[in-house]
């Protein structure tokens, strides 16, 4: 077992609970895997109605979710402001020095024989991020207690859901292929898992690194969202339904949030 201590007291993690709920963090978002074998054509305006809710949900679920626990989390809310920022720079740089997405946005092109997809490489890199800090939270979630580990648990497997669906419009928004995006919604189980492993080795380091790590997701959500999921779809279309669409995104989200709550 591994320990970790709140106000000095003692807490044991049974690493099989992790074990179970890791499985459980990775068979949930696999639902999503109907999207890209779906037999009938997703036609344009569909893609554009997807891609809108996605953003929803990923602005939704940093409003309403990432960044009053990072901040709640923080001794100093400076810990949670630098992780914002770090996830803003960090999504800039790839994209401006190491996608090129600067000098070609929203176009596929072609480095050392390899396509880029900027907005799907973006999005994917911050949804891969978010589920990996997801993971890494559960365990410290445990380590102040087994019922807080568990409402932590509950609440990262319930959003697992919306970010495979996101995984899934954003690639296929994006223009890969079925198989391609089925790969990046099982990237999307993947990285909760591999966070819930992460996040045990790292029990009693430090009480900053979870305001730190659930606002370095929050820059990168915020990045993806206002820099590269609307502006592409400003650019593609300007039906209102859209529009209609990333709201409903949002209002998913708080919903979800105010129920888990409740």
């Amino acid at each position: 077992m591994r320990i970790g201590t709140e106000g000095g007291a003692v807490i044991r993690i049974d690493p099989f609970v992790l074990i179970f709920w890791g499985l459980v963090t990775f068979v949930t978002p696999l639902v999503m895997m109907v999207i890209p074998y779906y037999k009938g054509r997703i036609s344009e305006d569909t893609l554009h109605l997807m891609l809108g809710f996605s953003a929803g949900l990923l602005g939704g679920i940093t409003v309403m979710d990432i960044l009053p626990e990072a901040f709640a989390s923080a001794s100093d809310s400076r810990i949670a402001s630098g992780g914002i920022a770090v996830g803003l720079f960090i999504l800039f740089i790839v994209e401006r020095h190491m996608l090129g997405a600067g000098r070609r946005r929203s176009h596929v092109h072609v480095e050392d024989n390899t396509e880029i997809r900027p907005l799907g490489t973006l999005a994917m890199s911050a949804l891969t991020i978010h589920g990996i800090v997801d993971g890494f939270i559960i365990p410290i979630g445990y380590s102040f207690g087994g019922e807080l580990g568990l409402v932590i648990t509950l609440a990262v497997a319930l959003h697992q859901i919306p970010d495979s669906f996101s995984a899934a419009s954003i690639s296929l928004a994006a223009g890969y292929n079925r198989r391609k995006t089925a790969f990046f919604i099982l990237l999307t189980a993947l990285d909760t898992p591999l966070g819930i492993i992460i996040g045990y080795g790292f029990l009693g380091i430090g009480d900053w690194i979870v305001p730190f790590g659930l606002g370095l997701t929050a820059g990168t959500f915020i990045f993806v969202t206002a820099a590269d999921l609307i502006p592409e779809l400003q650019h593609k279309t300007s039906s209102v339904w859209v529009t209609v669409s990333i709201v409903l995104g949002f209002v998913f989200v708080m919903s979800m949030s105010l129920w888990i709550a409740v």
